[in-house]
């Protein structure tokens, strides 16, 4: 006795042409299901926040728009800064009023465009980072150049 071929059933080179569009099994079109709209991923500089500095209005981003570039959740670039991967953000969003007891509140960190268009750039040569790799060394040293020279430029803008 010979085993019989099994063909897969309802799969799509089975079906007529005129079931091609068709999203759902059977019949009858499902009631309750919900259209899915597909968005375009977000750019990491939609929807900068603005700050007053140095009596001008500027756009500044958050970490999350930092970790968005980055491909890279928020938590790891707050690790980064703090093991020394990346420069800490020399800008801050204005104090809040309140905080938790015990602890001094110190606003949110704040980073230019050119900041992380330079990190993106940088990590993008250095080929790490955007590719799965932690920052090395010397994308860490070119980073912490670029931020002074950004830096030294943001204060002289502000001096005139």
């Amino acid at each position: 006795m010979t085993p019989r071929k099994v063909s897969p059933s309802n799969s799509k080179s089975d079906l007529p042409p005129m079931f091609d569009d068709l999203d759902y099994p059977g019949r009858r079109v499902p009631v309750q299901r919900k259209k899915v709209v597909t968005k375009p991923p977000p750019h990491w500089s939609d929807n900068p926040t603005r700050y007053p500095y140095n009596g001008e209005m500027r756009d500044f981003y958050t970490i999350g728009h930092v970790a968005l570039a980055l491909n890279k959740s928020p938590v790891t670039i707050r690790s980064w800064e703090t093991k020394g991967m990346l420069p800490k953000s020399a800008l801050r969003s204005p104090r809040p009023k309140r905080s938790p007891l015990g602890t001094q509140p110190k606003g949110r960190r704040l980073w230019t465009y050119d900041q992380i268009e330079g990190i993106v750039r940088i990590a993008e040569e250095e080929k790490c980072i955007l590719n799965g790799l932690p920052p090395t060394l010397k994308f860490t040293k070119k980073v912490d150049k670029l931020f002074t020279k950004l830096n030294t430029q943001l204060q002289r803008e502000g001096k005139r």
